[in-house]
This record gives C-alpha cells, sequence and structure tokens, in this order.
C-alpha cells in the first residue's frame, strides 16, 4: 500500500470525517487516495490559511478533530498563520504538507521549503517524513501530541517521493495510541480547598482550557457548592450561564467587563484553571496580583509560574482537578456572602450602555441587537480589531463552544473560515462572523466557498470606516492619527455588490431600527448572507492598561 493511502486509512481510523484544503502537485498522491475514501469528505476553500482556520473552529464548536491539507511551498507557508491561531488557544488539528522529493530537500528546488523550521515555533509538533518505513509510526504518534496535555496542531511535511513508497500496512492491527491525562494530588487539592475557605473574598478564573476538557458544568458545580463568583476568561465565554447567580462576567483590560473587574479587585483568593493569565486579561501585574494569594490549575507545566509564580501551582487535567475539588468541597460548610448574593443585580447596575438610538449608528447597538436575534446555539466567531473587543464585552453567549474567536493570535481573516468550519462540524446551528469593514477583506473569498457548499453562515460588518483599535492607540498612546481611515469602505466600497458576486445575499443598513429586521431576514436565509451595517466613525471602546483603571467611553 502506498505510503499516500496508509494516511487515508489512518485518518479514518482516527476518526476524521472532514478535510479542508486545496490540492496541488505537492500532494496529489495523497489526494488520489483522499479521493477514494467513503468516510472522509474535502472541502475545497480558495485560501491555504482558511483550510486551517476551518479545521481549527470545526474542532472548537464539536471537540471534533478535522485536518487541513495543501501542496508544497507557498501552499505550505500559507498555513503558518492558521497554525499559529490554533496553537496559541490550544486548538489540536492535523496539517498535512505536500513537499518536494527528499533528494530536493535543501536544494532550492521549485516550491521546496523547510517547514520543519518554519513552522515548529508555532504548532506542538512537526514531523517531515523523509523515511517510509518510519511514517506509519509517525502518523499514530501526531494524533496522540494533538490530543494530549495541551492540545495542539500537529504537522506532517509529506514529500512526494515518500507519499508513493509501498509499504506494508494492514488496517485491522492499527490501533490510537493512548495516553495519560496528568492528575492533581489529594494533596495539593486541599491545599486548594483550604486557601480558598480561609479567604473572605474568594474568587474563581475559568479558562479556555475548562471548556476545552469539557468541564464547565462541574466548575459551576464546585462554585455553586463553595459559593464562590466565577469568572470567565475571553477564550471561556459561555462557560457559564449568563443569568447565573454566580456569574461575574470577564475580566481584562480589553475584553474584560466592570463586573468581572470590581470582583476581582474586591477578591483575596484566586483560582484560576485553564487559564494562562496572558496581558489581554490581567494588564498591569502589580496591579492585578495586589495582596492576593493565586491557586493555578493547568494541564501543561510551563504555565504555572510563567507569568508570576503562584501560591499554589496545580499541574492536572482540569475536569479531573475540579472532580476532586468537588469532592473536597462537599464537606464544606459554605454561607453565601451578602457580596455573592448580590451578583446579579451588581451585573445589571455595571452593565454597559447599548441600547443607543442616533444616527449614524453606534457600533454598540449592533451588539445589542445580535444578542436579542440570536438563540443560544447559534455559534459566533470574530478575529481581532476594535470590534472584536466590543464582541466581548457586550456579547451575551450562554454555552460554552457557541463563541469561537481568535483570542491569543488575534488573526484578521480568521472569521469567515471559521464560521464555515464551525457550521460543517455543526451544522444544525447557525454561525456569525462579527467583524470590522477592513478585517472583512482579509479573507472574503471564504465567502464564494460557504456559497458552493451551501453553508448558510452570517456575516455582520461592523462598519465604521477606520482600523478602529490601531486609531484608538494611536490617539490616547501617541497622540496622532496616521493611515487608518478608511472612508472609502462608507463611500466607494460596495459590500453588497463584492457579497452578491461570490453567490451570497447581502444587504446595507444604515439606521438602528433597521438591524433587528436585516438579522432576521439572514437567519432565514438559505445562502451565505452578508450585512453592512454603516457605523459612527468615532465610536472609542473602553479598556485600559490596569484592571483597575479602565477608561469608559459612550
Amino acid at each position: 500500500m502506498k505510503v499516500s493511502e496508509v494516511l487515508v486509512r489512518i485518518l479514518e481510523i482516527e476518526g476524521i470525517t472532514d478535510i479542508f484544503g486545496i490540492p496541488g502537485a505537492g500532494i496529489n498522491s495523497f489526494y488520489q487516495f483522499l479521493g477514494q475514501s467513503s468516510k472522509i469528505k474535502h472541502y475545497t476553500v480558495r485560501h491555504e490559511e482558511c483550510a486551517v482556520h476551518a479545521a481549527s473552529a470545526y474542532f472548537r464548536s464539536s471537540g471534533k478533530l478535522a485536518a487541513a491539507s495543501c501542496t508544497s511551498g507557498p501552499g505550505a507557508t500559507n498555513f503558518v498563520t492558521g497554525l499559529y491561531t490554533s496553537n496559541i488557544d490550544s486548538i489540536p488539528l492535523i496539517a498535512i504538507t505536500g513537499q518536494g522529493n527528499t533528494a530536493l530537500i535543501g536544494k532550492d528546488a521549485f516550491q521546496c521549503v523547510n517547514m520543519v523550521d518554519i513552522a515548529r515555533p508555532v504548532c506542538k509538533a512537526v514531523f517531515c517524513i523523509t523515511d517510509a518505513s518510519k511514517a506509519i509510526a509517525i502518523f499514530q504518534n501526531a494524533f496522540k501530541i494533538a490530543r494530549e496535555g495541551k492540545p495542539g496542531p500537529v504537522v506532517l511535511d509529506f514529500p512526494l517521493d515518500i507519499q508513493q513508497t509501498e509499504i506494508e500496512f494492514d488496517p485491522t492491527t492499527y490501533k490510537p495510541l493512548s495516553f495519560e491525562k496528568p492528575k492533581a494530588t489529594d494533596a495539593q487539592i486541599q491545599q486548594a480547598i483550604d486557601m480558598l475557605t480561609a479567604g473572605k473574598n474568594p474568587v474563581i478564573i475559568m479558562g479556555g482550557g475548562v471548556v476545552l476538557a469539557n468541564a464547565c458544568d462541574d466548575i459551576v458545580r464546585f462554585a455553586e457548592i463553595l459559593q464562590i463568583p466565577v469568572i470567565t476568561t475571553y477564550m471561556a465565554k459561555g462557560g457559564i450561564p449568563i443569568n447565573h447567580p454566580l456569574n461575574a462576567g470577564h475580566a481584562g483590560i480589553q475584553v474584560g467587563q466592570p463586573i468581572g473587574n470590581k470582583i476581582l479587585c474586591d477578591s483575596d483568593v484566586v483560582l484560576g484553571i485553564g487559564c494562562r493569565f496572558t496581558d489581554r486579561h490581567t494588564g498591569a501585574l502589580k496591579e492585578y496580583k495586589g495582596d492576593r494569594k493565586f491557586i493555578h490549575i493547568n494541564i501543561e507545566p510551563s504555565e504555572l509560574d510563567k507569568i508570576f509564580k503562584a501560591d499554589l501551582g496545580i499541574v492536572s487535567d482540569a475536569k479531573i482537578a475540579i472532580e476532586m475539588l468537588i469532592e473536597k468541597a462537599k464537606t464544606v460548610k459554605a454561607v453565601p456572602s451578602e457580596r455573592v448574593a448580590h451578583i446579579p443585580q451588581l451585573r445589571e447596575e455595571l452593565k454597559r450602555k447599548t441600547d443607543y438610538e442616533c444616527e449614524p449608528i453606534k457600533p454598540q447597538r449592533v451588539y445589542a441587537e445580535l444578542n436579542k436575534c440570536f438563540d443560544e446555539d447559534t455559534m459566533f466567531t470574530t478575529g481581532c480589531g476594535i470590534t472584536q473587543i466590543w464582541s466581548g464585552q457586550l456579547q451575551d453567549t450562554n454555552k460554552p463552544n457557541r463563541y469561537l474567536p481568535s483570542g491569543g493570535s488575534g488573526t484578521l481573516g480568521y472569521d469567515i473560515p471559521a464560521a464555515f468550519g464551525a457550521m460543517i462540524a455543526s451544522p444544525g446551528n447557525k454561525a456569525v462572523a462579527v467583524m470590522g469593514d477592513f478585517g472583512f477583506t482579509f479573507h472574503i473569498q471564504e465567502l464564494a466557498t460557504a456559497a458552493k457548499y451551501d453553508i448558510p453562515l452570517v456575516v455582520v460588518i461592523v462598519n465604521n470606516a477606520y482600523l478602529g483599535l490601531i486609531k484608538q492607540n494611536q490617539k490616547y498612546a501617541y497622540g496622532y492619527e496616521y493611515a487608518v481611515e478608511m472612508k472609502v469602505n462608507h463611500t466607494l466600497i460596495d459590500y453588497v455588490k463584492i457579497a452578491e458576486g461570490f453567490g451570497c445575499e447581502a444587504e446595507r443598513v444604515f439606521k438602528p431600527g433597521d438591524i433587528a429586521a436585516a438579522l432576521e431576514r439572514s437567519k432565514k436565509s438559505k445562502k451565505p448572507y452578508v450585512i453592512d451595517i454603516v457605523c459612527e466613525e468615532q465610536t472609542d471602546c473602553s479598556m485600559g492598561g490596569a484592571i483597575n483603571n479602565i477608561r469608559e467611553f459612550v
């Protein structure tokens, strides 16, 4: 059996049912057998980077692994941004890149590039398969690495001559590799419980690792037992129901919310699970740390003490650790404090204003309408910029795995291919890409992909005719404005015609009272639907340098 066919058979056994990619001369031996598979469906995207974004969001929405494939050279290097985007958010996938014949590697041959060194810093692992006799073991190990510990993308760089080499393989004897999940010790869990119960104002920070571990219900149950407020990081948005009495919102200097920052600032003991304490969450570390004691639980040892040293660091799978915490907590008699009882009222009191009636449309109004129109099973994608920050601050998300942002990388162009991949994985649910006018043009071609495959995703453009976040940074950090004005996006550029040219339906909205009807039309459409909402140009977004010093704008 040729190694190409072996890889296809292994993909089938490992549970891959969907691949996103673009064929090419450097990978066509693999595509020959991929096309013969009755178990795997291939979706041809229109830019290689988008194949990885689609595979990433596929996993984010479903918890099921997907693959991305492309040819050698520039096809493979186009994968890099997608790999980085997935890796920093701990999203597993298998990326298969074509490569020149092994004899040509390192000799500057046509479309022959060193993907091992290029991809290594932005993915969990990368293998260039130069020995056909080791191919099966490498394929097998790739799936294990992608899934175990802190998950992430694995690249299989696949030389053309190796693809076509004959080897012995019996699919009936192949078994996926198993792996152990790290587990906290009983003593560590007891110490964590002691620290939390000794605190006067403890708080739990739910990170994206809790979502990846399918442990959101568990952490909410633990919080209920001890009556501790729950703050979610941006990547854990939706991990606790919006109106749960212990939901204390987000904390952070950009996508944070006033309630989350207040609850964190008022706390004395912090339990962070599956989080990384990164800069957009913490802001200035001196203010973030304060005199608080920190417990940090993470599946990846290198994440502990990376940003600052916790008082107690525990290496453990999030779900295992939370289950252990629950068992210990059952013996504790928690009495709800006045602070905790006040959370639902505080949520309402500190909620940012969104019900603007003015024209031009205030961007905040767009998010208010999104909250009203779409149900809790709707999946939202967003890439970067001021629109992403408003989205994190203002959008309501009631379930995990429904809010699918580019978190750690903030990748413009992620939104549309991610919405496509999410709907392939979860076909019964609508996906909405919420993005700015400038970001819309980064991978606009994937509207044609959605149209081709009859995927009726929705794109909502918050069109403020500016590079809004960059303008705001220039204005307040440096005192100038340059190269960020995009007035043509309100005048010269017609996004409706562009969308229609890609086989989509589209419309433009100028009045706040017309947003709801446009969104309703998008929900009912059988085609991809683009809504270009013309917004006020100068609105700034609330943010700051420290969680106790956020500058609010209206």
